[in-house]
């Protein structure tokens, strides 16, 4: 099987298990960084990051406080200093998938 079959495979078995295409691995790759870190990581700050990459901002803005936040990948945090601010940390079913794709 070739490296891009491969990958082919482990992107549909993610896909099936947790409805997560590669937009959203990308974004939880590098908030899971962040986490590791023990860094905040602002919503605006990633839809900057990622908006004009490959997606749009309303886009990345829509998966990471709708999407992502409904599958139980992330939660967001309110800021204590303002409540207009949000972060975003781990939802209960990260860890889990994050497992999941080592043995994928």
């Amino acid at each position: 099987m070739s490296n891009i079959s491969e990958l082919a495979t482990k992107m549909n078995a993610v896909y099936a298990k947790y409805k997560l295409d590669h937009t959203d691995i990308l974004m939880l790759g590098v908030l899971s960084d962040c986490w590791e870190e023990e860094r905040d990581v602002r919503v605006t700050d990633l839809t900057l990051k990622f908006g004009k990459t490959f997606a749009s901002p309303a886009n990345i803005h829509y998966r990471l406080t709708k999407d992502l936040v409904k599958l139980q990948m992330v939660r967001l945090k309110t800021s204590k200093d303002d409540a207009r601010v949000k972060f975003v940390v781990k939802g209960c079913k990260f860890d889990a998938m994050d497992k999941y794709l080592g043995g994928v």
